[in-house]
């Protein structure tokens, strides 16, 4: 099955703090969750190249114009770092990509060149890996090798071209507005309309600061359509269609999702930073936590779990465990909200009861994080041919005890290693015998309309007799021995089974080490999928949290009611 290819381009003035750069991040999971490949161009920081440029000009760099350029494009590498980590960050494997490495070259003016070829390789080669490529824009090579840049907002060159060459799907320039407009949203007078699309010889009667002219007249040459859209927004205006206006009903801002919270442990405590930094989407209501005293005055903390999810149009449920988990979440399904949840226990036990739940109330039931942190596989699986199979690498704990006894840590030693840097329990015996995996396992039959009970899933545990065949996989044959979860639907009834495999390092499954995840998705077709990315910490659970979140925001009609009866 062919994936779509996603451009998102991100302009300098919407990375300009770490706030800017985890809503990115949100972004680029929003179309990696949907299935597509994504490429992720940017630019400098907002201001960064004006600086550039007065250090250059003490100098006189202008006596060397490749020099100039090679010193303007670092603004670019920083910002394209800057992204990789925070994506690093949420557990999403990530590759930068320069224009060296990219084999972009552009020929002409040393400041003002025009991109002529790329290798498409090299993006390939990421993408197989399920990994985003991070491209520094605005610079490209000479048939020399040396630095050439695209000209002022040649970011926007480098994604449109990017796009044709690559033959992507959809091209996104991330702007600080939410699309083109009449004229200038921030000038005092009468607010003007948004242009839902817009043809290129209109786009080209801009002034140019929104979307570069010279990538508008590429764009018309290739026949390329692009988007412009905000950060995050669900707005957006095609260029390269006729012009047409948006009409004032669908510019009209939604308000804020309420969101109550379920749980304040690491997960917990993660969704409500994630959310209380989106406050134009999302109204963070009460916060249950076991015990009020002694924590710092907040009216929205509560012990109380029926006030918690009283009037919310969301809960989050980040308690663990069955019960309370599974009474709360039920009262929230039965009177009307949506319900997010990372907890795999809950799902594995009562999954397609409490589905069937969320379908009588008209409401949804998402669980994106509850296998595998940030590795879309629960949102890919059920789009496509019908899967067959799937085996994956699902629990990052024993990864790490694993990789530790195969360095010749003892057994004790490498699980209390996992505990220290949090990637086990301080009673992790669900995750050594098993029970972790083929839980999830239950939740992956569940997202493809299955049931499975993980009581019926064989097991081996890790044990002593597991732990010397580690040692032995890396010593004598260089391999990893991992805990290969599989799930089996070719069948009447589904079939699960969690045990030990030795695994090349450079395979889909050997590649995982630490809290890495992988899994592989057969289908009937003969389609094969590798899933991957970061399957445990705060931040991939609660990124993943966040997208189901995202998610809801998208689809629930939420007008401001002064402004729908006015």
């Amino acid at each position: 099955m062919q994936r779509g290819l996603t451009i998102l381009k991100f302009g300098g003035s919407v990375l300009d703090d770490g706030r800017s750069y985890g809503r990115a991040v949100s972004e680029i999971h929003r179309w990696r969750r949907a299935g597509d490949r994504v490429v992720a161009v940017v630019s400098a920081a907002s201001g960064e190249t004006e600086r550039l440029l007065r250090e250059a000009g003490e100098l006189c760099a202008e006596d060397d114009p490749h020099a100039l350029a090679h010193w303007l494009a670092g603004g670019e590498e920083r910002s394209a770092a800057r992204l990789a980590l925070h994506l690093a960050r949420a557990g999403i494997g990530v590759r930068v990509l320069d224009a060296a490495a990219l084999g972009l070259v552009a020929d002409g003016d040393p400041l003002d060149a025009e991109p002529v070829r790329l290798d498409p390789a090299r993006v390939e080669v990421a993408h197989a890996a399920d990994e985003v490529v991070v491209v520094p824009g605005f610079a490209a090579r000479d048939v020399g090798g040396r630095t050439v840049l695209l000209g002022r907002g040649g970011s926007d060159s480098t994604a449109l071209f990017l796009a044709e060459a690559l033959r992507a799907t959809r091209c996104r320039l991330v702007k600080d507005v939410d699309g083109l407009y009449e004229w200038d949203p921030a000038r005092e007078g009468p607010r003007p309309r948004r242009y839902a699309s817009l043809g290129y010889a209109d786009a080209l009667r801009t002034d140019g600061t929104i979307v570069q002219h010279k990538a508008i007249e590429r764009a018309w040459s290739l026949g390329v359509a692009f988007e412009v859209a905000g950060l995050g927004r669900r707005h957006r205006t095609v260029v390269g269609a006729s012009t047409v206006l948006a009409s004032e009903e669908d510019d009209e801002a939604p308000r804020p999702l309420r969101v109550s919270l379920l749980g304040r442990g690491t997960v917990g405590a993660g969704v409500e930073a994630l959310v209380a930094a989106e406050p134009e989407r999302f109204e963070l209501g009460p916060v249950l936590v076991r015990d009020v005293a002694g924590r710092p005055a907040a009216e929205r903390l509560t012990a109380d779990g029926e006030w918690a999810v009283a009037g919310a149009e969301v809960v989050v449920e980040a308690l663990g465990g069955v019960e309370p988990a599974r009474t709360l979440v039920a009262r929230a399904l039965a009177a009307g909200a949506h319900v997010v949840t990372a907890n795999k226990a809950l799902i594995a036990e009562h999954g397609p009861e409490l589905l069937a739940l969320a379908r009588a109330s008209g409401v949804r039931l998402l669980c994106s994080a509850s296998v595998g942190g940030c590795m879309p596989l629960l949102e890919r699986i059920p789009s496509g041919a019908p899967v067959r199979r799937v085996r994956g690498v699902l629990n990052g704990t024993v990864n790490a005890v694993l990789d530790s006894v195969a360095r010749g840590a003892s057994f004790e030693r490498a699980v209390a290693s996992a505990q220290a840097v949090g990637l086990a329990e301080s009673d992790p015996t669900r995750d050594l015998d098993g029970r972790d995996a083929a839980d999830k396992l239950a939740v992956i039959a569940c997202a493809l309309g299955a049931e499975l009970d993980p009581k019926s899933v064989r097991r081996e545990s890790l044990d002593e007799a597991v732990v010397a065949r580690a040692r032995d996989a890396a010593q004598a044959r260089g391999s990893r021995l991992r805990q290969v979860s599989t799930l089996w639907l070719d069948g009447d009834v589904p079939r699960g089974s969690v045990g030990f495999e030795e695994c090349a390092p450079g395979t889909a499954l050997g590649s995982c080490v630490g809290p890495g995840n992988a899994a592989l998705v057969e289908r009937d077709d003969g389609s094969l999928e590798r899933v991957a990315g970061i399957g445990a910490g705060r931040w991939p659970t609660a990124e993943a949290v966040l997208g189901d979140l995202h998610a809801l925001a998208r689809e629930t009609p939420r007008r401001n009611p002064a402004r729908a009866t006015g």
